[in-house]
C-alpha cells in the first residue's frame, strides 16, 4: 500500500481558465511516443503540407513517364506525412505547448517533497469541503468569497510548500571542520522549520474555516427540514381542527414552530462563525 501523499496539481489562479485547462490535461495526459517523421515537419503542420504537395507532385510527374512504382511509394509517403501531421495536430499538442509555457505555474506532487505533499493533499481536503458544502452550493455563506479565496489559498500554500522543497532539497556540505558553515546550514533549518509552520498555520486556518462550515452545512439541512415538515403539518392543522382537536394541534404546532425558529437562529449563528473563520484566513481581506 503507498501511503505517500498525491495532491492534484494546483494551477495559478491569475491564468485564463482555458490555459488553466490545458495544463491540467497536460499533467494528466500521458506523453505521446515520438513521432515517425522529422521533427519540423511534424511541429509544423503548414511545412508538412508544402512538403506534401511537392511529393504529390513530383509522384504524379514520374507516373506520367512510368515510373509507377516510384511514384506509387512517394504517393503512400505523402499519405504517411498527412496522416501523421493529422494526428500531431490534434487537441493534446495545445496542452503540451501550454505546459512546456507555463510548466512553473502549475504545482504537482512531483515538485513537493512528502511533507509539503500532506500539507497541500490537507489544504486541498479542506477547500474540497468548503466547495462541497450545501451552505455554499445554495448561496447561504458567500459564495463570491470562496470563489475568490480559496483558489488563491491553495496556488499560495502550494507555491509556498515548493519553495520549502526546492531548499530542503538542497545537498547540505560537510560542516565537520567549518563552523561558521556549520552555524549557517542551523540558521537555514531553523527558517525552513518557521516557514514550514507558517504554511502549517495557513493550512490549519482553513481547516477551520471548513468545520465551520461543516457547522452550517448540519444547521442549513436541519432548519430545511424542519421548515419542509412545517409546511407540511398544514393540513393537519386543518384535520385536527375538525375533530375537536384544536387544542392539541395548536400546542404541537407551536412547539414544531419554535423548533424550526431554533434551527433557524442556529443557522445564522454558524454562518457568522463561518464567516469569521473565513475572514481570519490569509488575503481574505484583500
Amino acid at each position: 500500500m503507498n501511503d505517500t501523499p498525491n495532491p492534484e496539481p494546483v494551477v495559478d489562479p491569475d491564468l485564463p481558465d482555458h490555459v488553466r485547462t490545458l495544463l491540467l490535461r497536460a499533467h494528466h495526459t500521458p506523453p505521446r511516443r515520438p513521432l515517425p517523421v522529422p521533427r519540423p515537419l511534424a511541429e509544423h503542420p503548414l511545412a508538412a503540407t508544402l512538403a506534401t504537395v511537392l511529393v504529390l507532385l513530383v509522384g504524379m510527374r514520374l507516373l506520367a513517364r512510368v515510373f509507377v512504382v516510384v511514384a506509387a511509394l512517394l504517393l503512400l509517403a505523402a499519405a504517411v506525412v498527412v496522416l501523421v501531421n493529422v494526428a500531431a495536430s490534434g487537441p493534446d499538442r495545445a496542452a503540451r505547448r501550454a505546459w512546456q509555457r507555463h510548466r512553473d505555474r502549475c504545482i504537482t506532487a512531483e515538485d513537493l517533497d512528502p511533507e509539503a505533499a500532506a500539507l497541500l493533499l490537507r489544504a486541498q481536503k479542506a477547500a474540497a469541503a468548503v466547495d462541497d458544502a450545501q451552505v455554499v452550493r445554495d448561496d447561504v455563506l458567500d459564495t463570491a468569497l470562496n470563489t475568490a479565496v480559496l483558489p488563491r489559498q491553495l496556488w499560495e500554500t502550494a507555491t509556498a510548500l515548493r519553495r520549502i522543497t526546492q531548499l530542503r532539497s538542497r545537498p547540505a556540505p560537510d560542516t565537520a571542520h567549518d563552523p561558521e558553515v556549520a552555524a549557517l546550514l542551523a540558521d537555514r533549518d531553523r527558517a525552513l522549520r518557521a516557514a514550514q509552520r507558517s504554511v502549517g498555520a495557513r493550512v490549519a486556518a482553513l481547516e477551520d474555516y471548513a468545520a465551520r462550515v461543516a457547522e452550517a452545512d448540519r444547521a442549513w439541512q436541519r432548519a430545511a427540514t424542519l421548515r419542509r415538515l412545517l409546511a407540511e403539518q398544514e393540513e393537519l392543522r386543518d384535520l385536527l381542527a375538525a375533530t375537536a382537536a384544536d387544542e392539541a394541534a395548536v400546542r404541537e404546532l407551536a412547539d414544531l414552530t419554535e423548533r424550526a425558529q431554533a434551527a433557524e437562529e442556529h443557522l445564522r449563528a454558524a454562518a457568522d462563525r463561518a464567516a469569521q473563520a473565513a475572514s481570519r484566513l490569509p488575503g481574505a481581506d484583500t
